[in-house]
């Protein structure tokens, strides 16, 4: 439970999904004040833990995606409850 205990993480995985794919710099900017060092050790977290898929195409410019694995889709109703949770209470 540590991996989602962190300032970033839950937001990463919400913004994660509302979408199949995203990249880095689109969610850099729907993720509010986090810095690209920031959100390159989340990521790299959350693959870790396999919450996450980066898809790496290989291409100049780099073109990268990630997106939710399985396991980081089961945690989706969970984060709907949370922010529904928010919203009644904040």
């Amino acid at each position: 439970m540590a991996i989602l205990g962190g300032k970033w993480q839950l937001n990463i995985l919400w913004q994660m999904s509302k979408q199949t794919d995203i990249r880095f710099n689109q969610l850099k900017r729907e993720v509010k004040g986090i810095t690209n060092v920031m959100l390159t050790r989340c990521l790299t977290t959350l693959v870790a833990y396999d919450l996450v898929q980066r898809t790496d195409f290989n291409t100049i410019p780099p073109h990268v995606v990630y997106r939710l694995t399985d396991k980081g889709r089961e945690l989706v109703p969970f984060l709907n409850e949370l922010n529904n949770w928010g919203k009644q209470n904040f």
